[in-house]
């Protein structure tokens, strides 16, 4: 049988010539566990049988206990089984995807994309049903009935055995007419299908309610995130710009007693100059703010009509010279 049926079902279900008009494929499964992997697999049922009862963590545990005593000559034996069942995923996995197979990276159980709880959709009565069980499920529904009447009074497992044992008696060329029986159902699938258009979801109220209120709280935290981040950036803006302040008012009076020393009178007072917070700010961190404090207080400047983010750019490209800075600024 194919290494790529969907279902196991019972040998002789492809004949040869109908192989790769196989429907559906299923991706080889690729070997894990290295050398402990294939020990692993091929003690398992003996150990499984001798731990009977015990949870599946105390098989684990004794096969690995068992194989760190084999020695390195034995675990080399497992290392190249391994590598040969690598070695063989990789044909198949060749061979699949020749056969028009997609590869897929295997999903968690139970998951969906976003890792969130998979739900499963509800069938459409509607839809084209899709012929299922290869030719041995169109041997079954011609004689289910026949078999069920003869195991009457024992349980399904029973219908079952008795109709894989028929099954298994025919011949292939016995057989032959169930597969094209079961080509001719999956081609007649394919057909509806092209023309078959599923209905548009149903909305559960309950569900878009439970979405709409989860949205909801997320963004009132996002929300409450970003108000406490402005906050405390204010807060960390705030000390800055009034210690900027308070070292303006400091230049500013200074400048003033300065230019009325010994000279036997009182010097006019000086501009009062107020910085903007981001000039402080950056002012502050450039450690200009005096500078810029005895520039913008200048009476030539003021009338230039120069911004205090022009005059601090000055200052900053003339690496905290006044004149050089006023020079720029006048265009002297």
């Amino acid at each position: 049988s194919s290494p790529f049926s969907r279902t196991a079902v019972p040998k002789g279900l492809f004949c040869s010539p109908y192989q790769e008009m196989a429907d559906d494929l299923q991706q080889p499964k690729k070997p894990a566990g290295g050398a402990f992997g294939q020990f692993l697999g091929e003690n398992r049922v003996a150990i499984t049988k001798e731990l009977a009862g015990k949870p599946i963590t105390a098989i684990t545990k004794l096969a690995s206990e068992r194989f760190k005593e084999l020695s390195e000559a034995e675990k080399a034996k497992y290392q190249e089984k391994f590598k040969a069942a690598q070695e063989k995923y990789n044909k198949d996995m060749e061979a699949f995807l020749a056969a028009g197979g997609e590869k897929k990276a295997p999903k968690r159980k139970g998951k969906d994309e976003d890792g969130g709880k998979k739900k499963k959709p509800k069938k459409d009565p509607e839809a084209p049903k899709k012929p299922a069980g290869g030719a041995y499920g169109q041997f079954m529904a011609k004689h289910r009935a026949e078999f069920t009447e003869a195991c009457k009074g024992q349980s399904i497992t029973a219908v079952s055995k008795l109709a894989s044992e028929k099954w298994k008696s025919l011949s292939e060329e016995e057989q032959k007419p169930f597969q094209e029986q079961f080509l001719a159902a999956m081609a007649e699938y394919k057909e509806k299908m092209k023309s078959y258009e599923p209905p548009e979801p149903t909305v559960d109220p309950k569900e878009e309610a439970k979405k709409a209120k989860q949205e909801a709280k997320e963004a009132a935290k996002q929300a409450k995130q970003e108000a406490k981040q402005a906050k405390a950036s204010a807060k960390e803006s705030k000390p800055a710009t009034a210690k900027a302040k308070a070292k303006a008012e400091s230049v500013v009076a200074k400048s003033s007693a300065g230019r009325g020393r010994g000279r036997g009178t009182a010097a006019p007072p000086a501009n009062k100059v107020e910085l903007t917070a981001s000039v402080a700010s950056k002012a502050e961190k450039l450690n200009l703010t005096g500078k810029l404090i005895q520039l913008a207080s200048r009476q030539d400047i003021i009338d230039s009509g120069k911004t205090q983010a022009q005059m601090l750019a000055a200052l900053e490209e003339s690496g905290g010279l006044l004149h050089t800075a006023k020079r720029a600024l006048l265009g002297a």
